[in-house]
């Protein structure tokens, strides 16, 4: 099982995202993506925001935001990079993870907040089945009547693997693919035998899973591709209409 505390050594001294590209247009672009899938709202809770990379461009369509990272090298980061843009004045940033994060809402806003929009991006590898589950439940507890929860850029357990492989690198299968496939388990099978992390990203997940969590807590669920990640999707929870 991958540890919380093998993940928070490893973001403690990040000060950014690991984006495919980490240039502004690629960053604007990617948010502009993600503003999409929002689709409006005023409000809106980033878990993991990290450096602020996207966390700036949802702070100028969002009347409120809170951004929350458990590494303090990126609230710092975060903190320069929304003065940057200007944007600090309507972002609240907290040093918290995944289960820490609603009592910071709850003593800064009060017990009944709810948020628009709630979302997380490349997050949820680092966290296990049974913390995303928890998430779920709180952040639906925290969400608006016509709210939405969404999960961006989940690694693919259906393509990570042939993507690692370098399988979308060719045309056809390449007998260098099937190389890069015996190679990844055996580093698998390595990282379990030594109590690593199995995967270089975290963990994997099928959309079935999360369609799992929408029957256990009576959520509408909705995928989509990645736009600029060959290897992960997107997961968007509502509330069904009463």
């Amino acid at each position: 099982m991958i540890k919380n505390t093998f993940w928070k050594n490893y973001w403690s001294d990040k000060t950014h995202g690991q984006h495919r590209s980490q240039t502004e247009d690629f960053l604007k672009n990617e948010a502009k993506e993600k503003l999409f899938h929002l689709d409006g709202g005023k409000s809106i809770l980033d878990l993991g925001c990290g450096s602020a990379d996207l966390l700036a461009y949802y702070a100028r369509a969002y009347e409120l935001c809170i951004g929350a990272d458990w590494s303090e090298s990126m609230i710092n980061k975060a903190y320069e990079r929304l003065k940057s843009f200007d944007v600090q004045d309507n972002v609240h940033l907290l040093q918290a993870d995944d289960t820490q994060i609603w009592e910071h809402v709850k003593q800064k806003f009060g017990n009944e907040f709810k948020f628009d929009r709630i979302t997380a991006g490349q997050v949820i590898q680092y966290l296990s089945e049974e913390q995303i589950d928890h998430f779920i439940h709180e952040a639906k507890s925290h969400l608006a009547p016509e709210g939405k929860i969404c999960l961006f850029d989940v690694v693919d357990s259906r393509t990570y693997e042939l993507w690692r492989a370098g399988l979308f690198n060719h045309e056809r299968i390449h007998i260098s693919t099937i190389n890069g496939l015996l190679i990844g388990r055996l580093r698998t099978f390595k990282n379990k035998l030594t109590g690593k992390p199995l995967y270089d990203l975290g963990y994997i997940y099928s959309p079935a899973q999360f369609k799992g969590f929408a029957e256990k807590y009576d959520l509408i669920v909705s995928f989509v591709h990645s736009m600029y990640y060959e290897y992960r999707y997107h997961v968007t929870f509502q509330k069904k209409s009463k």
